[in-house]
């Protein structure tokens, strides 16, 4: 049974439904394509994408966006890694549509911006907004499989769990500010699965205390 948005979400599809971009997969692969060929040019661009609150302040306002370009891999390793989230992106864009797809990282991306501008910590990385999205593919699909080294089969669910854990390792060997953040790159999940999970976890309690 397909998983249900929240109905505030739903609301603001049926009203702002002309702002979903479609294809949104494909531009997030350009912008990474694109910071990876200039890293290659000069390692210094990945300094010029990042999220650099002060920066920006004083009126680079391009990085705001930029930081989205920076590479998720330096190597020949990001062929496959925009190979997976251009999948991922279809994945979602096929379950949701436009809007919800874009909202959905829209949300990740205003929230990354807020943060580093009211803490000051600067956001040089993707990764954690692309986590974001691979944790709703596995909620949606939680049972379909994917290759691991091209050859191992392993559920979603299985990779999620993974994902979680090395995000909690993050956070235990990271500062009290960069915590912060990854709590809140994550708000975008909970906004759209909640819910839903509010109901797993109710639903598995009446089942323990019935048969207790």
């Amino acid at each position: 049974m397909p998983i249900q948005t929240p109905r505030f979400i739903d609301k603001l599809e049926r009203r702002y439904y002309k702002l979903g971009i479609e294809n949104l997969g494909l531009i997030l692969v350009v912008m990474q394509a694109f910071g990876f060929f200039a890293f290659q040019i000069s390692p210094a661009a990945q300094y010029k994408f990042a999220l650099v609150p002060q920066l920006v302040i004083q009126g680079e306002i391009w990085r705001v966006i930029t930081f989205i370009a920076l590479p998720l891999n330096t190597g020949f390793w990001i062929i496959i890694i925009l190979f997976f989230l251009y999948s991922i992106m279809q994945i979602i864009e096929q379950a949701w549509g436009p809007f919800k797809t874009t909202l959905y990282l829209f949300v990740g991306i205003v929230l990354s911006v807020i943060y580093s501008l009211a803490t000051g910590l600067t956001i040089n990385t993707f990764m954690p907004l692309e986590m974001s999205l691979f944790f709703a593919v596995a909620a949606l699909y939680p049972t379909n499989q994917v290759l691991l080294f091209f050859f191992i089969p392993v559920p979603m669910w299985v990779l999620a769990v993974l994902q979680a854990v090395f995000i909690a390792y993050l956070m235990w060997s990271s500062n009290w500010l960069q915590r912060g953040y990854y709590l809140i790159v994550y708000v975008n999940y909970f906004l759209f699965f909640g819910l839903h999970h509010y109901g797993q976890i109710h639903a598995w309690w009446r089942r323990r205390n019935w048969r207790a």
